[in-house]
């Protein structure tokens, strides 16, 4: 099924509802848009700051040295 949307001048669009419910998008829901072969592609995931406290520590390990790391190479939006 095909959906028209508009972007707003903010760059915004709006996923309409049955596509949100379907992928279970929620309200400040990370996805991710990838441009592949001329084509945008838009995939639900999951923000690795979420994930926090799901994963017991590694013993050894800096948790602090690998949140810069991490920060470092990706960008906040």
């Amino acid at each position: 099924m095909q959906y028209l949307t508009t972007i707003t001048q903010k760059g915004q669009l709006t996923i309409p509802k049955p596509l949100r419910i379907k992928y279970g998008l929620e309200d400040y829901s990370k996805v991710v848009i990838d441009d592949h072969k001329s084509k945008l592609r838009i995939k639900p995931t999951i923000d690795i700051l979420e994930l926090s406290g799901s994963i017991p520590p590694v013993k050894g390990k800096d948790a602090l040295k690998a949140r810069k790391l991490y920060e470092s190479k990706y960008k906040r939006f």
